[in-house]
């Protein structure tokens, strides 16, 4: 977050390049991460429909792809909107709807990866005494730890004040100071006190997480290493474990490295009294492309979706094939 005033691009054409950009790259985000967190979600539910359960570690998978979804569509439609000139698409109330939702979907987004991240550390880790409590305890209690997760974040303090303080983004375009300016909506702090807390808090909760995240994805890490030096050529339950745990290392190195994109572009504005657009704009985009990627990687690293999507596809094209003959004959 940074105070701004109303942003100044200098020239027209260089005003109109990055708003190009910017709705060019919000566009690609909506057109990447909807329909691939719609069609992971989708694959999820038909798992769960055939199978008539659901393993933990794919439950866990399907909250996150929820997440991605929400956060996609509420802040990556609205921004692409904002950049190709449509304005006061949005009142009071719906920019206070919408913020909520991305700011509670966006810190799920974090706190399940860091979730998923942390179980797989248990399932992997050996049967000692205190793994093996955490291994007989937690699978059971993961619906408890969402809805914990949610709850906490709901609560978390920065979430009431920035719902608070949104508002439809005004018809003069004059922005007080200590604005968040989204461009479609602004969260107007009353000071510098609130501006600088609300984002102090932000990044407290969220290396929290990612602390978490990067510290079970290393002890993983470690334990594969260690375990491939002991055994060649793992098979059955062995392969399986491994394969889900390199499909969690590749998430949490691409939110871990998006993650550190977007901040330091945030510790860069706290350095300079004007902050540029373009600036405030890629930041924005790197926030968001997680939410866009991981459901593409999820069904690339998980054999059951990537089966059930390699199998849609050819039956979409089977039926295609007798439509054509058909119309090809009625020639």
């Amino acid at each position: 977050m940074h105070p701004c005033t109303v942003p100044t691009d200098g020239p027209g054409g260089q005003m109109e390049v990055r708003l190009a950009l910017k709705a060019f790259g919000f566009i690609a985000l909506g057109v990447v991460g909807i329909p691939s967190n719609l069609a992971a979600l989708l694959l999820f539910c038909r798992l769960f429909l055939t199978q008539g359960h659901m393993p933990h570690n794919e439950f866990i998978l399907s909250q996150l792809v929820f997440s991605n979804l929400m956060v996609t569509v509420c802040r990556g439609i609205p921004q692409a909107l904002a950049a190709v000139g449509f304005e006061g698409l949005f009142s009071n109330d719906a920019c206070k709807i919408i913020i909520f939702i991305y700011r509670v979907s966006r810190a799920m987004s974090i706190a399940i990866t860091s979730l998923l991240s942390s179980y797989q550390c248990v399932v992997i880790a050996p049967s000692m005494p205190g793994w093996i409590l955490l291994k007989r305890w937690l699978p059971g209690h993961l619906p408890h730890a969402i809805v914990f997760l949610y709850g906490l974040n709901i609560i978390y303090p920065s979430l009431p004040a920035a719902i608070l303080y949104t508002e439809a983004f005004p018809a003069n375009r004059t922005i007080p100071d200590f604005t968040l300016n989204l461009e479609f909506c602004i969260v107007v702090f009353p000071g510098l006190m609130a501006y600088m807390v609300s984002g102090v808090v932000n990044i407290i909760r969220d290396f929290a997480f990612v602390g978490l995240m990067v510290a079970a994805a290393v002890y993983v890490m470690l334990v594969l290493y260690r375990h491939r030096q002991q055994v060649q050529g793992l098979q059955g339950a062995g392969r399986k474990t491994e394969e889900a745990s390199q499909a969690v290392m590749l998430l949490v190195i691409t939110y871990v490295a998006l993650f550190s994109l977007d901040n330091v572009l945030w510790i860069y504005t706290l350095f300079v009294s004007r902050v540029h657009p373009a600036v405030s704009d890629t930041r924005i985009f790197f926030a968001s492309c997680y939410s866009a990627i991981s459901p593409v990687l999820i069904i690339a690293t998980n054999r059951k979706l990537a089966t059930y999507f390699q199998c849609g596809t050819k039956r979409k094209e089977a039926e295609n094939i007798p439509n054509a003959s058909r119309a090809t004959v009625a020639q």
